[in-house]
Parts: C-alpha cells; structure tokens; sequence
C-alpha cells in the first residue's frame, strides 16, 4: 500500500473530528495538538485502523507517532511485516 494511499484512508477517518474542529487534516497534521485528540479517541482511531488494514498496531509505537504522517509510515510498516 502506497504512503499516500493509507494518509488519504486516515484523513477520511479523521475526517468527522476535522470538520468540527475547522481543519484541513494533511501529513502534518497533529493528532494530538491540530485535531486536540485525547488519549481515547487516539485509541478509537487506533482501532480503526487496525479494524481497515486488518492489522495489530503496537501501543509502544504510539508515543513516537504525533502527526497523521507518522502514523501512515507506522501503519506501512505494521502492513510489510504482516504480508
């Protein structure tokens, strides 16, 4: 799956959040501080996520993930090492 590809996937899903907040979610996006998620709607979407690619994201991996980019290359790299 493409870097671009799973960032387009994940803005879709943030979609809903953005809209409320009056951003436009990018690869620089800020989880946390751009979209002012809290630590379980970063799980929710975690869930998401592991819920469309069908993987298992390690929470280690998480406190290294802050914009919607890093988040893409993490769920890349959780995809090449499942197929």
């Amino acid at each position: 799956m493409e870097y671009q590809d799973v960032v387009q996937k994940l803005s879709g899903l943030l979609a809903p959040i953005a809209t409320e907040r009056g951003v436009t979610v990018n690869e620089s996006t800020e989880l946390t501080g751009d979209l002012a998620l809290d630590s379980l709607q970063v799980m929710d979407l975690i869930t998401q996520v592991e819920d469309e690619y069908d993987i298992s994201v390690p929470l280690n991996l998480l406190a290294e993930v802050r914009t919607v980019g890093e988040l893409a290359v993490q769920v890349q790299k959780c995809l090449g090492s499942d197929a």
